[in-house]
């Protein structure tokens, strides 16, 4: 794809669409990992995500992420725990500034977002004069973390960050099943406007929430009902390099 970068430096210029540079970047690691696609003009579109017109054909090229949809869902809100809890204890009277770390409990999916940003907020603010580490080991904690530490501002206003640990699991030959046939249903309507279509699965192997590891010698041994004319899994490392590997159809 050589107006790959062209792409890449005018989707950062607009306006931001945060999707789209995912999806941009993820193409371009996976076309770094192999040779596989095409040079040709890249345009970045819907369904699917992006065309490369190349040697009189048109090429789509449809995105999908591999992942625990639910630990994906929970870690997005947890994400903005931190910034609730710090507006809501700013609305408290004489509330000084904070810098708070707090460490979420190993299960949280049934605590309510309110919950959690409001009992983090109270806790602070009832706390903010002694300060300190407190563990849920040695004193109550608001429900859905395991420890809290605050100390002295290092800005004006106070800094607050929460913490979980997220593991990574093998991913099950059906979880990769399931995003090539959600993506399936689809296929008529990408047809509309390319001569082949492929599905691009992402397996960002440090994507934090929601990451699983689709092993190699797993999935070079599956197959797959795939409608696409072909079926990619990128396999990402840390560094955006990786692997990327053609599967099998059924």
């Amino acid at each position: 794809m050589k107006n790959l970068q062209d792409v890449i430096d005018k989707q950062s210029s607009g306006p931001r669409n945060r999707k789209k540079e995912a999806e941009l970047r993820y193409l371009a690691e996976a076309h770094q990992a192999s040779s596989v696609f095409p040079l040709g003009n890249l345009v970045p579109y819907e369904n699917p995500d992006f065309l490369i017109e190349s040697n009189g054909k048109t090429i789509g090229i449809e995105l999908t992420e591999l992942c625990s949809e639910p630990q994906r869902a929970e870690g997005g809100k947890l994400s903005k725990v931190a910034s609730a809890a710090d507006r809501r204890y700013r609305g408290f009277p004489n509330a000084c500034p904070i810098d708070v770390v707090a460490v979420f409990a190993s299960e949280t999916e049934h605590v309510r977002f309110h919950k959690l940003a409001g009992g983090l907020a109270s806790f602070v603010y009832n706390n903010q004069v002694a300060r300190g580490d407190f563990d849920w080991n040695e004193c109550d904690l608001p429900d859905g973390y395991s420890h809290i530490h605050l100390f002295p501002p290092r800005t004006l206003t106070g800094t607050w960050r929460t913490y979980k640990a997220f593991g990574s699991s093998l991913a099950p030959k059906e979880l990769i099943d399931s995003r090539i046939t959600e993506k399936n249903g689809r296929i008529t309507e990408y047809r509309l406007v390319a001569d082949e279509v492929w599905l691009l699965v992402v397996n960002d192997q440090f994507l934090g929430a929601g990451e699983v590891y689709a092993r190699p010698d797993h999935v070079s041994q599956w197959k797959f009902a795939s409608r696409f004319d072909r079926t990619l899994l990128f396999s990402r490392e840390r560094d955006g390099s990786g692997e990327l590997i053609e599967l099998d159809r059924a």
